[in-house]
Parts: C-alpha cells; sequence; structure tokens
C-alpha cells in the first residue's frame, strides 16, 4: 500500500496560505482548485489525497445548533501542468467553524 506523499513530511506553501489559493465550481458541482502562479485560473490537478484525522464525534458539534455526523480532516497533493508547481491543502470541519474569512485569517495570524 502506498502512503500519501511517499511517507515524507508534507504542508502547504506560502503561495496558497493568505486566501492566495483560489478556486470555483464548473457548470455541475465539481470544485475546482486555480493555481496560485499561473493566469487565468488554471486548474490543479489533485494527484493524490488522504483521510488525515477522523473523529466520530465533531467537536463544534456543542457549539451549533446544526451537527455534523462526524469530524474529519482530507489533505489533497495539488500538482499544476502548466508552471509545475506542486502544493498541498487540507480541507476540515474541524477548523474554522463560521463568520468572515477576514476573521478566519486574523484568527490564525495570517
Amino acid at each position: 500500500m502506498s502512503k500519501f506523499n511517499n511517507g515524507k513530511p508534507y504542508c502547504g506553501s506560502s503561495e496558497i496560505e493568505g486566501g492566495k489559493l483560489q478556486g470555483a465550481t464548473d457548470n455541475t458541482d465539481y470544485f475546482y482548485f486555480f493555481c496560485p502562479k499561473c493566469p487565468d485560473k488554471y486548474i490543479m490537478r489533485i494527484l493524490d489525497y488522504e483521510e488525515r484525522e477522523r473523529k466520530e464525534e465533531n467537536p463544534y458539534n456543542n457549539e451549533f445548533k446544526k451537527r455534523a455526523k462526524k469530524g474529519f480532516t482530507l489533505a489533497f497533493q495539488l500538482y499544476c501542468e502548466n508552471c509545475k508547481h506542486k502544493d498541498f491543502v487540507k480541507i476540515s470541519n474541524m477548523g474554522w467553524q463560521g463568520g468572515t474569512h477576514r476573521e478566519a485569517l486574523e484568527s490564525t495570524g495570517a
């Protein structure tokens, strides 16, 4: 069984932090990440993913009316075929849970 990033440590780069990694859905419900280095919203490929964390109970359920079924963090390895930029991003329902993007940036010191 292969390991995510061949078992090597990884972290998203400064190229994507602070709101620099953006994306959108197409004319369906598929979401695409845009390369932070290329013009014209060049779409990055997702080369691999990993479930980094899973909790049977979401730690934020007591703070909100609507309950999440579980807690999770997914990591994605991204690659731009155009400029060859490689990066990582995580998506989680156990991090920032509401409010505005500005508040999220301020809370993490970005």
